[in-house]
């Protein structure tokens, strides 16, 4: 590493590429952004904007086990991150800190938060159980069966639409240069120091699966949740021109086209917890592709090839997209990484060698 800052190329211009920009151009570096599109038009746009670190603690069989603390940690860091990045823009990213609420409709749903809950109070997590009429009072909407249900104070959400238009906002005025429909080929030259991936679930990248999601928006009305809500595999999540309720979980499908069977499933699910849904307005019906991995957390770090890369965020690039700004910036710029950081090099992944 030189003593003046590298000049970086950065390859996918999601949420992930451009918090990355915005803070490593900040530090001094030379960031140019490439996509084969446009800034924040991909997986960023199609998300809801949701900050839910509570649903990684005690998540799935098979996560990685250092997961929920980034993403604490990642929540943690949402306040400030949303604050400056309003002051550099003068716009609005409808940052709201929580609580949300989770809630449950049948025994089994209420054993799922029966167990979040306990988990959460195993790792000093704050939530509160909340009763069924309590539940209402915070949330008028629900308006179904409710038979356990949650408050989850570290849960708040974003409008991810507004957080992307901001970011690449804020990334011309640091300085980052970018070049737009223009897709780069593997070990391409860029002419740059340092080259860091950031383009989501691409076939490319040794690691990271596909996982489509449909969902779609309602006009906000008072029929309609204000806070957000997670049912079962349902959300919502309230914007200032928007419902957004969803998702779909499609493994391995990488097409656009949210079918109205799934929509319409969805759209059900989401009706027997609040009846405003079946009046709400429809705005849109969209679909976009996660970046997984086997473990559910991103890869964070560098390759064996030499390349950087910072992907397969999952459910979760929204929430992580400025601590994972701040970690590639301290990896490139000071070649430091906490242990946290370490825990999600893409090594992890590596064939075991003899």
């Amino acid at each position: 590493m030189t003593a003046s800052p590298p000049s970086i190329s950065i390859v996918g211009a999601g949420v992930i590429g451009l918090s990355c920009a915005w803070t490593l151009a900040r530090r001094g570096a030379s960031v140019t952004l490439y996509d084969k599109g446009q800034p924040g038009l991909g997986a960023s746009w199609a998300a809801a904007g949701m900050l839910a670190p509570a649903f990684e603690c005690g998540s799935e069989p098979g996560a990685h086990p250092d997961l929920f603390e980034l993403c604490i940690a990642g929540a943690e860091l949402w306040p400030d991150f949303a604050v400056e990045l309003e002051r550099q823009t003068g716009g609005t990213i409808g940052y709201v800190a929580g609580p949300s609420v989770a809630v449950a409709e049948t025994e089994e749903e209420a054993d799922a938060l029966n167990r979040m809950r306990a988990a959460l109070e195993n790792a000093n997590t704050p939530c509160e159980a909340l009763s069924p009429d309590a539940a209402k009072q915070m949330e008028p909407a629900l308006t179904g069966p409710v038979s356990a249900a949650l408050a989850l104070p570290t849960d708040g959400h974003v409008d991810n639409r507004a957080v992307c238009e901001a970011l690449a906002a804020a990334c011309g005025a640091a300085g980052v240069r970018f070049v737009m429909q223009r897709a780069v080929e593997p070990g391409e030259d860029l002419g740059s120091d340092v080259t860091l991936w950031t383009t989501g679930a691409d076939p490319t990248l040794e690691g990271v699966m596909p996982v489509k999601g449909a969902a779609f928006s309602l006009r906000p009305s008072s029929s309609l949740p204000t806070r957000a809500i997670r049912f079962g595999d349902v959300y919502f999540t309230p914007h200032a021109d928007r419902v957004v309720i969803g998702a779909t979980v499609e493994p391995g499908k990488t097409d656009l086209e949210p079918s109205r069977e799934a929509i319409g499933r969805l759209h059900a699910r989401a009706a027997e917890i609040c009846d405003g849904v079946e009046s709400g307005v429809l705005q849109m019906r969209w679909a976009g592709v996660r970046p997984a991995t086997a473990d559910h957390a991103p890869m964070i770090g560098r390759r064996a090839n030499g390349d950087w890369i910072a992907t397969g965020h999952y459910r979760n690039g929204i929430l992580l997209a400025p601590i994972t700004g701040q970690i590639m910036a301290d990896m490139i710029l000071r070649d430091e990484a906490s242990s946290l950081a370490s825990a999600f090099s893409p090594d992890r992944f590596a064939p075991a060698t003899a």
